[in-house]
């Protein structure tokens, strides 16, 4: 789609329309500077809980006299009267429970994939987004291909419009909050799996499922889908609601549909016609654990989809370490090693990381709760023992309780601040053993976000003791 296309569609969908930005951080105002760029005349409302937004805003973009602002208590006050409502993904849809503006809801993903659908590869799964698509994008790249890499990753796609030819493949990382309302889908979607999470934004887990089922759930005749075949929910969604696209199934027995999968230390792709097989994969790959195989290969297959020689494939494939905060090696203190897996949010993510580590010593383990259920968790860790495990935060308070007795509950190791468990943990963590950062919870009660979880424990292991 040229410039003046682009410029075209923004006219015919926004011109004398009011334009509400509900919600302004990084998206919101991805989606102000496209608007103004575009159309530049258009009144827009910035609607956000903050109550120092509009001092924001001045700093940053100066005074627009076409734009009014409704900031912390009453943010809510202009949604009637806008004609389009843009949402950020941060905002729940449940606090516009009892407005009727639903039909007015659109958001940059809704838009962007209206402009490029047919260019983008969208990614989503509660676990493994980020890996998946940096994998991919790595691929791409080496193979020469004019590619950009954005979305719940850290670039609001809105960003790259400036920089998209015909040719650009759009690697695009789709959360659930950008999924939840769209009514379009790109053309190549990747659903990596689902699991319980978010629980605190969503009416309900069912609501949860239905918006990362939105990247296929609109897809066209000739569109793919690449899909976990070993996730029920999965399974569940794809017998409920039928496809057109054609579906290509990871982690599939060789009898069933094309797709990809692993069998015997090989990797082996099957597109439908035909079969390539990358030999002895699982010993040469670099990116460990288990659950990180559903990641390759949905990254291989969407790769061999678009063309990409498989050499290249095998090659960035096996040479790829991973992301940080994601079963990320730290280093060794006073001879014990410690390992960040920060990103772990769900009790699932935690039970992949000691399947990678069956040897962990040390397990630090809780945070934020959301209500998730640990019930797995619990009975993993009841037959498979680690030896020394630091709860932390009300979720670790919670597992504590399922997983202990009274008496062992007495004298459980339960913080409320994350230096004091860390400091312990490198106290009791004997030499040649692993201690775990995998916290199977959020991190807000302590921390903006997963990331700054564990730079802090990167740092504190990292620091050189005090002298004596």
């Amino acid at each position: 789609m040229s410039k003046v296309q682009i410029q075209e569609y923004f006219k015919a969908k926004f011109s004398g329309k009011t334009i509400c930005l509900l919600g302004f951080g990084r998206e919101g105002k991805s989606s102000y500077r496209a608007l103004r760029h575009f159309v530049n005349d258009i009144n827009i409302i910035v609607s956000d809980s903050n109550p120092r937004c509009k001092d924001e805003f001045t700093a940053e973009f100066g005074v627009d006299s076409n734009v009014r602002f409704y900031c912390g208590e009453g943010f809510l006050n202009p949604i009637i009267q806008s004609d389009i409502i843009i949402k950020s993904p941060g905002v729940s849809l449940k606090v516009l429970t009892g407005f009727d503006v639903a039909s007015k809801i659109t958001s940059q993903t809704e838009l962007f994939l209206e402009l490029f659908r047919d260019q983008v590869i969208g990614v989503t799964g509660t676990k493994g987004k980020s890996t998946t698509v940096s994998l991919l994008y790595k691929i791409l790249k080496n193979a020469g291909k004019d590619t950009l890499l954005g979305g719940n990753i850290g670039v609001p796609p809105l960003d790259f419009l400036d920089k998209i030819t015909p040719e650009t493949l759009l690697v695009f990382e789709m959360s659930s909050h950008q999924l939840e309302n769209i009514r379009v889908s790109p053309k190549l979607a990747v659903l990596l799996n689902v699991f319980q999470e978010h629980l605190d934004h969503y009416e309900s887990y069912r609501d949860y499922q239905l918006a990362k089922f939105n990247i296929a759930r609109w897809q066209k005749p000739g569109d793919v889908f690449i899909c976990n075949g070993e996730n029920e929910i999965l399974r569940g969604l794809l017998s409920e609601y039928p496809l057109e696209s054609t579906q290509m199934i990871i982690h599939y027995n060789p009898s069933d549909k094309s797709g990809a999968r692993f069998q015997d230390n090989h990797l082996i792709i099957d597109d439908g016609s035909g079969e390539i097989c990358f030999e002895n994969f699982c010993h040469r790959r670099k990116l460990p654990g288990e659950h990180n195989l559903t990641n390759i290969l949905a990254a291989a297959m969407a790769a061999y989809i678009k063309g990409i020689d498989p050499e290249i494939i095998r090659k960035t494939t096996e040479a790829f370490e991973g992301l940080p905060h994601r079963l990320e090696y730290i280093g060794e203190r006073y001879g014990a090693r410690f390992y960040n897996d920060s990103i772990s949010t769900i009790p699932e993510s935690t039970i992949e990381a000691l399947k990678t580590f069956p040897d962990v010593y040390t397990l630090l383990l809780g945070g934020f709760d959301r209500g998730v259920d640990y019930s797995s968790l619990v009975s993993y860790l009841q037959n498979h023992p680690v030896k020394k495990i630091l709860f932390l935060g009300k979720a670790g308070q919670r597992i504590a309780k399922e997983l202990l007795s009274l008496d062992e509950l007495n004298v459980a190791m339960l913080f409320q601040d994350f230096e004091s468990a860390v400091k312990a943990a490198i106290n009791i963590t004997p030499i040649g053993a692993i201690c775990l950062l995998s916290p199977a919870a959020a991190s807000y009660d302590m921390f903006r976000n997963f990331e700054h979880r564990g730079e802090k424990f990167r740092q504190m292991i990292l620091e050189k003791d005090s002298p004596a």
